[in-house]
């Protein structure tokens, strides 16, 4: 994780209009899968909060896991209570954190976040969100892939891995990825992989949707 390059980005940009608001990610998670009242989300690699806040908004408990919090602490300080209560960030690596401490996780979230962890990280990862989540239990994925225009750009290094703007992405391979979440149990629920669902300045990505159940 590229702790510096974002300490410095949400720094300088964490109130920009076009990232202070929530992501059309989480508009359509809650619109079409976070149906219950008070679900148990966390959120892997939460940056300025504004996905976290949008669900803590919407009545659900929301732990907010970054490896900094410096962001999402500022954007909290401005919350009415209610909403503030329903949020908890936590600096840590969502790779790392140990999960078993948390009770009836109903959705694991993680929206432009797999893609800025290694092949590596990945594989550690996986398994834990599936062993930490409760039957029947929600993951919920949004990342650059391999069919992305930036691909390609930039300074390579490693496997489908490229360096543009001092920012480090890996890029995702859908197939790959999807064999490698139904090789250890999950059951896709939904898949999509296009253009057209973030546009954001000039960066049109190609976007794998993948919404996963336990």
């Amino acid at each position: 994780m590229d702790l510096e390059y974002w300490n410095n980005y949400y720094q300088n940009h964490g109130r920009d209009k076009g990232i202070s608001q929530h992501s059309s990610f989480a508009q359509f998670c809650l619109d079409v899968f976070f149906t219950r009242k008070s679900l148990d989300i966390v959120e892997l690699g939460s940056g300025n909060g504004r996905d976290a806040i949008f669900f803590a908004h919407h009545g659900h408990q929301v732990v907010a896991i970054d490896q900094s919090t410096t962001a999402i602490d500022i954007e909290k300080r401005d919350l009415h209570p209610d909403v503030s209560r329903c949020l908890l960030p936590k600096a840590r690596d969502f790779v790392r954190e140990d999960y078993s401490q948390y009770n009836n996780i109903d959705i694991f979230y993680s929206r432009f976040t797999i893609h800025s962890i290694t092949k590596d990280d990945e594989e550690l990862l996986l398994p834990n969100v599936y062993n930490a989540l409760k039957d029947n239990g929600l993951f919920c994925i949004e990342v650059r892939t391999v069919n992305d225009p930036l691909y390609g750009v930039g300074k390579s290094c490693g496997k489908d891995i490229f360096i543009t703007n001092n920012h480090r992405r890996r890029f995702i391979n859908s197939d790959v990825f999807r064999e490698q979440v139904s090789d250890l149990g999950f059951k896709e629920l939904y898949f999509i992989e296009k253009n057209n669902l973030s546009i954001y300045k000039n960066d049109n990505p190609v976007l794998m949707r993948l919404i996963l159940q336990k």
